[in-house]
């Protein structure tokens, strides 16, 4: 009986300690109206960030420094968001001076292109008729080099076979060759491309001699096409031949340089590749 008496005491005070309906109805209010200030605010920032003033202003600065992607961007955004406001004019001009000038800049882009087509289609053309054949009938294989390819003296130089299929059956070749009137009995070679020096490591050097001269050769497939590309493209390249007891520099002359490019231009052109 106690406990049933402090329960009907209690309850009435519990129901009597919540909000009333008022303070229910003034909170909701609150509420309301907060909300329609947050609206408010962001549809002052929108108008702030995206206004017709502000885009047309910031398509103006983009255009000035020819970024005319963004200038574009921009006066297509305004022109959607703000299609009848007095901006819209003078946004609709400039956006057919950006077109305008976004077209002149596609037309040089592929003028420039066809231009360099151009050009490396007649550096192929002059690299192919430098070339000379010598058809090996034995094994069926054309080898193509440079018609001006030393053929004594100290060099460097490429060649390369083709058959039916062209030159895609067969790897570019790479020949250095010491020359002079004494034995170097050549062991390694280092070649110094600009600031770039490539150690070919020990290799197995071929010998002849004759009325005095001597000359030491070898003759190997390209395997390394970026110390190649840097060979053909340097300012300044040293071979360095290195012998038993001495060693011998020789700097690539621009000819042999020349020549190195053209080759390897032909073996593109008729198939080769890397």
């Amino acid at each position: 009986m106690k406990g049933i008496f402090l329960l009907a005491v209690f309850v009435p005070l519990l129901a009597g300690c919540g909000p009333s309906q008022e303070d229910y109805d003034r909170a909701n209010k609150r509420t309301a109206e907060l909300e329609a200030k947050v609206s408010a605010l962001q549809a002052e920032l929108q108008e702030v960030k995206f206004g017709a003033s502000r885009l047309l202003a910031q398509a103006k600065s983009a255009y000035q420094v020819e970024n005319d992607g963004e200038a574009k961007k921009l006066l297509v955004d305004l022109l959607k968001r703000h299609p009848a406001s007095p901006e819209s004019t003078e946004a609709t001009a400039l956006l057919a001076l950006v077109d305008s000038r976004i077209a002149a800049k596609e037309l040089e882009r592929k003028r420039k292109e066809e231009q360099k087509a151009k050009e490396e289609r007649l550096l192929v053309e002059r690299a192919a008729k430098n070339m000379k054949k010598n058809f090996d009938e034995i094994k069926g294989v054309t080898w193509v080099s440079h018609r001006n390819a030393p053929i004594l003296g100290k060099y460097v130089s490429l060649y390369f076979g083709t058959d039916g299929n062209g030159a895609a059956n067969y790897p570019l070749r790479l020949k250095l060759q010491y020359y002079g009137d004494d034995w170097l009995f050549v062991r390694s070679v280092i070649v110094k491309a600009d600031d770039k020096v490539y150690e070919l490591g020990r290799m197995d050097f071929e010998r002849d001699n004759s009325s005095g001269y001597v000359w030491e050769w070898i003759d190997m497939p390209v395997k390394n096409y970026e110390m190649l590309n840097q060979w053909m493209s340097a300012k300044r390249v040293v071979v360095r031949f290195n012998g038993d007891q001495y060693y011998d520099d020789f700097t690539l002359p621009r000819e042999q340089q020349t020549q190195l490019r053209e080759v390897y231009q032909a073996w593109q052109a008729m198939g080769g590749s890397q």
